[in-house]
């Protein structure tokens, strides 16, 4: 495929911006206002606590990018550091939450519709209007990612407009008394009210490696993906503070409480009826607009994952605008599957049970990534100084946030997560009897992760010989990450 043809169809910085915020932002920033009333204002903290894991994340997940930019970003890097079987799990893992979100995101949106239609309150007709917009978005993903980029523009202006809107000129209705009234609400001390709110925050904060994970879809990735990070998640940490405070000053704590949708009741007691109505399908359109960004990144995983032979080949195939045409398809039907046998009585409870199977699958792979960043640099023989230091401990911060998240999200996610890692078990196999044709010979050892140092090898490159490659090589490098750290004397 031409490689203008391939640029010209890539995304720019402005547009990766409002697509990694708005990813993170989704339909999070339209309910955690009434998920965050059951603690109360005290949830501030649990942001500012949520913001500065995130943050760590976002500077590990940069720094990823700059040592290595390559398709499939945090997932690919996961797979050079600890091998095929651990790149296989996150992969997994990765792809499955970022598709089961979207059912999530496809809910919320139809949930805000319901406003104006109440036949969607039906479960039936619901999981119908969802089914049809999703195809609809794969129609749209299918034109490629600068087509989406020029989308995002449009649907993350409606998303800045409803949470700005409320968050600035909501501040004239503010009451102090009554924010203070219900700081906190729930039976606990202040700390664990703010773990908690941290807790439920961190959610709205998921697809923070958005920009790492599209790269092959960027133009100029290595400097772009760093500052798209940074700035999408200074947008979403901000437009969440401003937006769920000043709520919580305006409306009545009870009433919050049993909002289906906060900001059209905020606008509704700021502006009247018709207030709550544009602010309602503003919200609508904001929310669906997440969804093309959430689709370029349940391709690019697979992809990345299919040009390295841990997915089937399929996925790997593209059309002449560059997208994954046939793995976008295959996860459109999975999520139609999926919105059809989690039908509920209310989509409200449809929406938990997808946003548990979300959480269970997204939180494993951050865990891996924040520790394949010192393996990557152990590896490339970094230098120990203070900045080697200082990334070393960005690494255990960040693992132990996501520790947290992952505990106080409760019982079920631990499940399911304990429940999908033995899936990969038997998936593995039939990953190992795939390659055996072409794997390399039999004195290597099928574990040896790759070198962080070398390319993901496709399935074009692994028919050559081992002989071939080593003669192509100057001189002899270490067999993969973990060889690389006992070659340096670490352990």
């Amino acid at each position: 495929m031409d490689s203008n043809c391939q640029t010209t169809h890539r995304m720019g910085l402005v547009a990766l911006i409002i697509m990694t915020a708005s990813n993170m932002m989704g339909s999070g920033v339209f309910m955690l206002p009434s998920s965050l009333a059951r603690i109360g204002s005290i949830s501030i903290w649990g942001w500012a606590l949520t913001f500065c894991g995130v943050l760590i994340l976002a500077l590990i997940f940069a720094k990823m990018s700059e040592i290595s930019p390559c398709k499939g970003g945090i997932i690919t890097h996961i797979h050079h550091a600890f091998g095929p079987y651990i790149g296989l799990q996150s992969t997994l893992f990765y792809w499955l939450s970022t598709w089961i979100g979207n059912c999530a995101l496809l809910l919320t949106g139809v949930g805000y519709l319901s406003y104006f239609f109440p036949l969607l309150h039906n479960p039936v007709y619901g999981a119908i209007a969802c089914i049809v917009l999703l195809w609809l978005f794969v129609l749209l993903g299918l034109r490629g990612a600068r087509f989406i980029g020029y989308s995002q523009f449009f649907t993350g202006g409606c998303m800045l407009l409803v949470v700005l809107s409320v968050g600035v000129f909501g501040w004239s209705s503010f009451d102090s008394t009554r924010y203070f009234a219900a700081y906190n609400v729930t039976s606990g001390n202040n700390l664990h009210a703010i773990m908690g709110a941290a807790a439920i925050s961190a959610w709205g904060f998921l697809g923070i490696e958005s920009a790492s994970v599209s790269s092959g879809q960027i133009v100029n990735p290595k400097r772009n993906i760093p500052l798209a990070t940074f700035g999408g998640l200074t947008i979403a940490g901000l437009c969440y503070v401003i937006s769920s405070n000043v709520i919580m000053g305006i409306l009545p704590h009870q009433q919050l409480l049993l909002s289906s949708s906060p900001f059209a009741d905020t606008a509704r007691l700021i502006w009247g009826p018709l207030g709550g109505k544009i602010i309602s399908a503003l919200a609508v359109i904001a929310c669906l607009g997440a969804m093309p960004g959430w689709q370029i990144l349940q391709t690019e995983v697979p992809r990345a994952a299919a040009e390295s032979g841990l997915f089937p080949r399929f996925f790997a195939e593209q059309n002449r605008v560059g997208v994954a045409y046939k793995g976008l398809i295959c996860t459109a039907i999975l999520m139609t599957v999926v919105l059809t046998l989690t039908i509920s009585p209310n989509l409200q409870q449809q929406f938990k049970t997808i946003i548990l199977l979300a959480v269970s699958a997204c939180l494993l792979p951050y865990a891996f990534a924040v520790i394949a960043l010192p393996v990557m640099m152990i590896a490339r023989k970094t230098r120990r100084d203070r900045r080697f230091v200082f990334y070393i401990v960005f690494s255990v911060t960040g693992l132990c946030f996501v520790m947290m998240a992952l505990l106080s999200a409760g019982a079920q996610p631990l499940f399911w997560g304990i429940f999908l890692q033995l899936l990969t078990i038997p998936l593995y196999l039939c990953y190992l009897l795939r390659q055996q044709p072409s794997s390399a010979p039999a004195h290597l050892p099928i574990s040896e992760p790759l070198s962080i140092a070398e390319p993901l090898p496709t399935q074009k490159d692994s028919p050559q010989p081992a002989s071939v490659v080593a003669a192509s090589c100057q001189q002899p490098r270490p067999a993969g990450s973990l060889a690389a750290i006992k070659e340096s004397n670490i352990l």
